[in-house]
């Protein structure tokens, strides 16, 4: 059943609550630690477009377009804003006790890879995207799920947070993790058919037609993932002062 009211109170007090934690923990250890000022101006910035992005999920069925920009969003913009938002020295303390009971795994290069890739794919299938699309409560999670893999993905190309010593390796490393994403962006560009059903019914917020909908939607996943495409570039060209540390942020 085609669910055109959003989510519930229940949802949005927990992206809330979600955020406000992420901001009491982050205003202790800036504090703490006198982070700079542009780093805590970075993770604010990158709190308010979870919440901006979560917005974006709520309904849908509005528009494949700007459901796009709110996942695309989650994953590729608000992840390494909230990453570079913390030091790289403070990053690198993820890799030690205590932290080790959860770092082993989320911030394992290959383990990291995996499930972004895995997610990336199964999102984009239309049995899974048709299933979010005709019940918004789906976007949700997946929302918060890609908003996970996004900040396991990008800690492998940041300094501190890594777990690859090699600049080679790690703009090899997401160059080719960007590549699934990359394809179903073209795939959505140039497909000359409606690829999930749901949309065929449903007038598009700007009064595009389905497709045309659905080639905005590619063209916003191929920006979206731009960054990434920039980082793993940089770390594949730039020349480093130190060949075995990645540079910062």
């Amino acid at each position: 059943m085609m669910t055109h009211n959003g989510w519930p109170l229940a949802i949005w007090g927990g992206w809330f609550a979600l955020v406000a934690v992420m901001l009491l923990l982050y205003g202790v250890a800036a504090w703490r630690g006198r982070w700079a000022g542009w780093r805590v101006t970075v993770f604010v910035v990158g709190c308010l477009l979870t919440l901006a992005s979560a917005w974006g999920l709520h309904n849908p069925l509005a528009s494949m377009t700007s459901y796009t920009i709110a996942l695309m969003s989650m994953g590729q913009i608000v992840s390494p804003l909230l990453l570079v938002g913390i030091p790289p020295t403070a990053r690198a303390r993820w890799h030690a006790p205590p932290h080790t009971a959860w770092s082993l795994w989320l911030l394992d290069a290959w383990v990291a890879c995996a499930v972004f890739v895995i997610l990336t794919l199964g999102v984009n299938l239309p049995g899974v995207f048709n299933t979010a699309l005709a019940n918004s409560l789906f976007s949700g999670p997946i929302g918060l799920l890609l908003l996970i893999s996004g900040l396991m993905f990008w800690a492998q190309m940041l300094a501190g947070s890594t777990s690859l010593s090699q600049r080679w390796i790690a703009g090899l490393y997401g160059w080719l993790g960007s590549l699934p994403m990359m394809i179903i962006a073209a795939v959505w560009v140039w497909s000359a058919q409606v690829l999930y059903t749901p949309y065929l019914d449903v007038l598009c917020l700007w009064n595009l037609s389905p497709l045309d909908d659905q080639h905005y939607a590619g063209l916003v996943m191929f920006a979206a993932g731009l960054p990434l495409q920039l980082r793993a570039a940089w770390l594949l060209i730039m020349p480093a002062e130190d060949a075995t540390a990645m540079p910062a942020p």
